[in-house]
């Protein structure tokens, strides 16, 4: 009697395990990177929201200051923060730093809010990630928005 071409049933079992096992130890290592990189990402975006937010809420200059591997809110040019205005819920200054492999450029450094929640340079500031992402503030309007 011929035995039919093809695989056992023991065969396709082993063969679908090993590679289960492949595919929960490689994945992981595959997106983890670049989903710290988005959420980093989100997340600069959002604090420059905050700082152009609280700087209309509290009437008074706030700034982002750009470095290599970390965003700063601060109160000065510094970003070191000086006391908050009496009543202010939200403590400033904030520092975001960056996941590893994510490096932060800017056009300008510091810039500011005002209280009309307008960039200062009114011309708008480019905040870029890695080379890839980027936020950015638009003048005159103080929109922020990804890129």
């Amino acid at each position: 009697m011929r035995r039919a071409p093809g695989f056992s049933l023991l065969e396709l079992v082993v063969v679908m395990v090993i590679a289960g096992i492949l595919a929960a130890l490689a994945i992981p290592r595959f997106t983890d990177s670049e989903s710290k990189a988005t959420y980093y990402h989100e997340q600069v975006m959002a604090a420059v929201r905050f700082a152009q937010r609280q700087a209309v809420a509290q009437h008074r200059l706030v700034y982002v200051c750009v470095a290599m591997t970390s965003v700063s809110l601060g109160y000065d040019a510094a970003c070191a923060g000086a006391a908050p205005q009496s009543g202010a819920i939200i403590q400033i200054p904030q520092q975001f730093v960056a996941p590893t492999g994510v490096t932060l450029s800017s056009t300008t450094t510091p810039f500011s809010f005002n209280a009309l929640g307008q960039p200062g340079p009114i011309g708008g500031v480019t905040i870029t990630l890695a080379g890839a992402r980027s936020v950015n503030v638009t003048g005159e309007t103080g929109y922020v928005f990804a890129n």
